[in-house]
């Protein structure tokens, strides 16, 4: 009995604690959530489960003293990113929701859609705190699938962590990327996710290495993300490493035999027209080498290979001191820099093709009239930064960084409006 009260008053101080500290008149106009890991520690392995709590409220006005209407309920929970877990103080977060008992909890948290994997990533060396979020809106207004996210305001054991953006995992589901879900070992029947990634992390077997090259001339890499390295079947993996063999003679064949793009099946090129466009844009760092998905659907559905989703955008829009991406002038694709060796020669290869380089302009063409406008964009930057201003006030407070270099910075502004500013700077030079 008395180790239940015990037990009982430790957790309940533990959600007062943040009360206790910022007191009853702290409020933001950004959802709360405060996670209680019940006195354990959050590793990068193995997740421990913990209590998640979200306050959001209709009137845009959340207090630390209002009930908890969002989510009120178990998660497991680890630490997330590679070179990012030990370079940045400010954390990002693995999690999944679930029941009591253990089992996967499909939920809607802050209206996004139902699910039970999630990301709460904190933007450190980024301090618009949206380059995430403004690739992705643009990718979304280009006609593809990006992943949603929410912006938050984050407690961990009492400890206020800053802003931070509930973001949806790359999954296959009808509300994000929707395709066909295998119901039996027939390599046909569904769909794929593959990315290009770092390695270090995978476990054996989670890879294979193709026939695609990069421009150092070392074989390219592709990851399975669906199905899961420890789902795929034989038959499975077979098809889609065949199938990706055979799209990269495809595209050789177009540089080499001027072969009409609209004349191949088995790859949907507006993807990766605008992939191309949204990496020399952003002049990403890790730009077709790191952080790459691609997926297909089932055969039964016209299984073309897609770039994307795009993902992971934070070191680009001259965010990075090094590979020339600071600068807004050349191409990722061009320009003799170390990041460029890592990059599969294929996109050389699409840029020799005629068709290929006629599509490509006129779709740029298309864009600037519409979502890549400068007052499309900036509208955006604003329209964020604004509804972000109460906020990174108290972020910066937690992380005292403005004005300082962060890994891996160019820009070093003294106020949050500065690094803004410089954002809406660099875009407007690198498209004029």
């Amino acid at each position: 009995i008395l180790f239940l009260l015990y037990s009982t008053a430790k957790g309940i101080l533990l959600i007062l604690l943040p009360l206790l500290i910022f007191g009853q008149d702290f409020q933001s106009n950004l959802p709360i959530i405060i996670i209680n890991t019940n006195g354990n520690t959050i590793l990068d392995n193995p997740r421990i489960i913990s209590d998640m709590n979200i306050i959001s409220n209709d009137s845009g006005i959340n207090k630390l003293t209002d009930p908890y209407n969002d989510y009120n309920g178990k998660i497991s929970i680890e630490l997330r990113g590679s070179s990012s877990q030990d370079v940045f103080p400010k954390k990002s977060y693995s999690l999944e929701t679930q029941t009591v008992t253990g089992e996967n909890n499909n939920v809607s948290l802050l209206g996004l859609a139902k699910e039970n994997d999630w990301i709460l990533y904190g933007a450190y060396s980024d301090k618009t705190l949206l380059r995430n979020n403004l690739t992705y809106e643009l990718a979304r207004q280009m006609g593809h699938y990006a992943t949603k996210s929410k912006y938050c305001e984050l407690f961990i054991n009492s400890n206020y962590e800053g802003v931070y953006m509930l973001t949806e995992k790359i999954k296959r589901d009808k509300n994000r990327v929707n395709i066909d879900e295998f119901s039996n070992d027939n390599p046909l029947s569904g769909g794929y996710i593959i990315k290009i990634d770092k390695l270090t992390e995978s476990p054996q077997d989670a890879s294979w290495c193709s026939n695609f090259t990069t421009f150092n001339n070392d074989a390219v890499c592709f990851q399975y993300h669906y199905p899961k390295a420890n789902d795929i079947t034989i038959n499975q993996k077979g098809y889609i490493e065949n199938f990706m063999n055979e799209v990269n003679s495809l595209i050789i064949n177009l540089s080499k035999n001027q072969t009409n793009i609209n004349s191949i099946e088995k790859i949907d090129f507006i993807s990766f027209i605008d992939y191309l466009i949204i990496s020399e844009l952003s002049k990403d760092v890790d730009a077709y080498r790191i952080s790459v998905f691609l997926h297909k659907d089932s055969e039964l559905n016209n299984g073309k290979i897609k770039m994307g989703p795009v993902w992971d955008y934070n070191l680009s829009f001259g965010n990075v001191d090094f590979c020339q991406s600071s600068n807004t002038t050349g191409w990722v694709l061009e320009q003799e820099t170390s990041c460029r060796t890592s990059i599969p020669s294929i996109w050389y290869d699409l840029l020799q093709n005629d068709s290929f380089r006629d599509s490509l302009i006129i779709r740029w063409g298309e864009l600037r009239n519409n979502t890549l406008t400068f007052e499309n964009i900036f509208n955006h930057i604003d329209s964020v930064g604004n509804y972000l201003n109460d906020a990174q006030n108290r972020n910066f407070e937690r992380w005292d960084i403005l004005g300082e270099w962060v890994w891996p910075n160019y820009q070093l502004g003294l106020t949050y409006q500065d690094e803004l500013d410089f954002l809406k700077y660099w875009i407007y030079n690198r498209i004029v």
